[in-house]
C-alpha cells in the first residue's frame, strides 16, 4: 500500500528483537559487572522487553491511512533502551488519540530524517510531524554499493579510513555543523507547509532531561521520556 525505501534498520522489517544497538545483551553483562548499582537504581536488573518493527523496519505502528502523527530523529527519538510504553512518542500520540508512526533511527542525523520525510510524508500525510533533532556532528552517505555510512562523532575511531579524514576536517568548522541541522530543518518544515501538515520541532540534546536513564545506560530513561512528553504535548497545542 505504501512505497518502501532502503534505511538502516530494513533489515529488521517483521521483526521483534530482544536487543537493539546501543541496547546490546553484551553491553547489558558488561553493565551489570561494572554498572551494576545504576542498573538496579533505573530498575533495569533482568528486566525485559522487546522491540517490535514494522513492515517497513520501523519501531512504528503499521502504516495506514487512520489519523497519525510521524516522529522522526535518532535513538533518543526511537527511545533505545525503553519498553515501548515507556517511551515518549507512544505517549504522544496515546494522548492525542493519533496512530503512533515513528520513522527514528539510531544513530543517523538530520540528512536521514530529511530523506524519510521526503518518502513518506507525501504517502502517509499525517496530522502531525515531530522532528526531534540528533546531536550536532550526524550525517550519512549512501555508498555506490547502496551501503550506509553514518557518520556521528562518539564513533570516529570506528568509521572507515577512506572517510575519517573528510569527516574530521569536516567537524573542525562549526558552521558545517549549524547548516547541516538548519536546511534539514527547514527541507521538512517546508515538506509539511506543502501537505497542510502541523510541524513540530525540538532538539533532542539540550531539550530532552535526563532525569534517569535507559537500560543501556546511555539514553534516557522512563520519567525523562515521561517528561518529554510533556514538552512535546504542549508544543503541538501551542501551535494550535
Amino acid at each position: 500500500m505504501f512505497n518502501e525505501i532502503q534505511h538502516q534498520y530494513s533489515e529488521h522489517k517483521n521483526k521483534e528483537l530482544a536487543w537493539l544497538p546501543s541496547d546490546t545483551e553484551h553491553q547489558y553483562q558488561q553493565n551489570l559487572i561494572s554498572r551494576r548499582q545504576e542498573l538496579s537504581d533505573n530498575d533495569w536488573i533482568d528486566r525485559e522487553f522487546t522491540y517490535k518493527f514494522n513492515s517497513h523496519g520501523f519501531r512504528s505502528e503499521e502504516f495506514t491511512d487512520h489519523d497519525s502523527i510521524m516522529f522522526l530523529g535518532c535513538s533518543m527519538t526511537t527511545s533505545i533502551g525503553l519498553p515501548l510504553e515507556n517511551t515518549w512518542a507512544y505517549q504522544v500520540a496515546n494522548s492525542m488519540n493519533l496512530k503512533r508512526f515513528n520513522l527514528a533511527i539510531g544513530g543517523t542525523g538530520p540528512d536521514t530524517a530529511f530523506r524519510l520525510a521526503n518518502h513518506y510524508v507525501p504517502q502517509i500525510k499525517p496530522k502531525i510531524v515531530v522532528y526531534v533533532d540528533p546531536p550536532p556532528g550526524r550525517f550519512t552517505l549512501v555508498r555506490g554499493t547502496g551501503e550506509f555510512q553514518d557518520f556521528f562523532t562518539g564513533q570516529i575511531d570506528y568509521i572507515n579510513t577512506e572517510f575519517r579524514s573528510y569527516y574530521e576536517h569536516w567537524l573542525l568548522n562549526e558552521e558545517n555543523l549549524t547548516l547541516n541541522s538548519l536546511k534539514h530543518k527547514l527541507a521538512i518544515q517546508a515538506l509539511c507547509q506543502q501537505y497542510n501538515i502541523k510541524f513540530v520541532f525540538a532538539k533532542s540534546y539540550t531539550e530532552m532531561k535526563f532525569l534517569d536513564y535507559a537500560r543501556d545506560l546511555n539514553h534516557s530513561g522512563r520519567n525523562s521520556n515521561k517528561d518529554f512528553a510533556e514538552i512535546i504535548l504542549n508544543r503541538i497545542n501551542q501551535n494550535n
